[in-house]
């Protein structure tokens, strides 16, 4: 093995440390000004547990109201299209456990799991974060609340095959990852570049690993591959000078800090890890995120909702009879549909271009289940906001039934500019939805 990989390896992790970017380089000059023609499209993702369940109601095509367990979501029916009749094709194929552990890892990525503990692909906001994530100083940041397991029924997120995106908890410590060292500003310095030795000594090792690539054997390429990506990660932020904020944007005010793992707290913690990544987005410091509400196999039992305080897994179950007929499965799933009204609310006051925020974002609600008793992954109900620039036609109720959960995501790949006709196993994808299409 060549010496010289080991000595640009140490020069590289020894000289970049946690330093922030430099001085301002033309690349990211030439971002700014393309910034200000247009305002930037983005992808939220927002995952809630467990899922229908059987005889829950459901917005009917046609119909004059969402009703039911979606009303919250009424002041934003002219911006919300919901696809009933999904199915989830590869999750029941490869290997996986339960319909837990197999249906949050295929739910994104459409693709047969590695093993039991490993999704199969890459998952659709990180395709979309590889595609636009460039400019920004976070390809995606990634928010849950209170996640109580770490096998994959708490894992959507995947950037390749094996290769988890883990999701921060605790809104204090995301605040300080996100906005560490970050100033609003109205227009970029126009400092003169200054040379970089840290860009140097990462030109070389990234020249270096490719040239020892082709003597690897497959497994070590594996390892090189990843090792590489890394370098490329950090080449990037070295290259790009964070655009700059709008004159609007503020930093979200977090409070006295909280037990963000304590279920009294889910609420509030929820509220918080909104508000940050709408700030993250409008600030600048991403164009991909997601909020995950807990995990599949619902560990929370809401007892800051009037008449449940049922453990959430039990209520999908019906574990010994503690909600026959899904009322407090109705309680909890219009609380969501509150949480997420919420999140809306605050995309859609925020003015961008010729309308607001939420008109340039594509927003995603998924759950893995279509009948969480059974841990049914076909006729799912999934909920799509936004529609990136006038991309999708919105404001309706479109009965899907036969299509594929990659056949939507393949739809979204395609709003954001990547021309990919398949999405996941192309076993399990028959295409773009043309009824999405405005």
């Amino acid at each position: 093995m060549d010496e010289r990989f080991f000595v640009s390896r140490r020069a590289l992790l020894g000289g970049l440390g946690l330093a922030g970017v430099s001085a301002m380089l033309p690349r990211g000059l030439r971002n700014a000004a393309l910034a200000q023609a247009a305002p930037p499209t983005r992808f939220i993702v927002v995952h809630v547990p467990e899922g229908m369940w059987s005889g829950a109601p459901r917005p009917a095509a046609g119909a004059s109201s969402l009703g039911g367990m979606l009303s919250k979501l009424e002041p934003y029916r002219s911006k919300l299209t919901v696809l009933n009749g999904l199915n989830m094709k590869s999750r029941d194929f490869g290997p996986g456990g339960d319909g837990h552990h197999r249906g949050v890892p295929h739910m994104l990525t459409g693709t047969e799991m590695l093993d039991e503990g490993n999704a199969g692909g890459i998952s659709i906001d990180q395709k979309i974060a590889a595609a636009i994530g460039g400019s920004s100083k976070h390809k995606s940041l990634q928010f849950a609340v209170r996640i109580v397991y770490g096998d994959t029924n708490s894992r959507p997120f995947w950037s390749a095959p094996g290769r988890v995106v883990p999701a921060m908890q605790d809104p204090w410590e995301a605040y300080s990852r996100i906005f560490a060292g970050f100033v609003p500003t109205a227009t970029p310095t126009a400092a003169a570049p200054k040379p970089d030795l840290r860009k140097s000594a990462l030109d070389n090792s990234i020249k270096e690993v490719g040239a020892l690539r082709g003597r690897l054997n497959v497994n070590d390429r594996e390892r090189m591959d990843s090792y590489q990506e890394s370098l490329r990660d950090i080449e990037r932020r070295l290259q790009t000078t964070p655009l700059p904020a709008p004159a609007s944007c503020s930093q979200p005010t977090l409070g006295s800090k909280t037990d963000f793992a304590s279920e009294a707290n889910y609420p509030a913690i929820g509220k918080l890890q909104t508000d940050l990544m709408v700030a993250a987005l409008q600030c600048g410091q991403t164009r991909v995120a997601s909020l995950q509400w807990g995990n599949s196999n619902d560990q929370c039992r809401y007892a800051f909702l009037p008449g449940v305080n049922t453990l959430g897994h039990d209520m999908a179950h019906n574990t010994g009879d503690c909600d026959p007929g899904g009322s407090k499965k109705l309680i909890v799933t219009d609380w969501y549909a509150g949480q997420f009204a919420y999140l809306l609310g605050k995309l859609q006051s925020i003015p961008e271009g010729g309308g607001n925020m939420l008109d340039n974002t594509v927003v995603l609600w998924v759950s893995e289940f279509s009948d969480c008793n059974g841990h049914a992954a076909n006729n799912l109900m999934w909920l799509l906001m936004g529609n990136a620039n006038g991309y999708f036609k919105q404001g309706r109720v479109l009965n899907v039934t036969g299509r594929g959960t990659n056949d939507l995501h393949a739809s979204i790949q395609n709003a954001f500019g990547i021309s990919d006709s398949i999405f996941g196993n192309a076993k399990y994808c028959a295409g773009p939805i043309p009824e999405l299409r405005a």
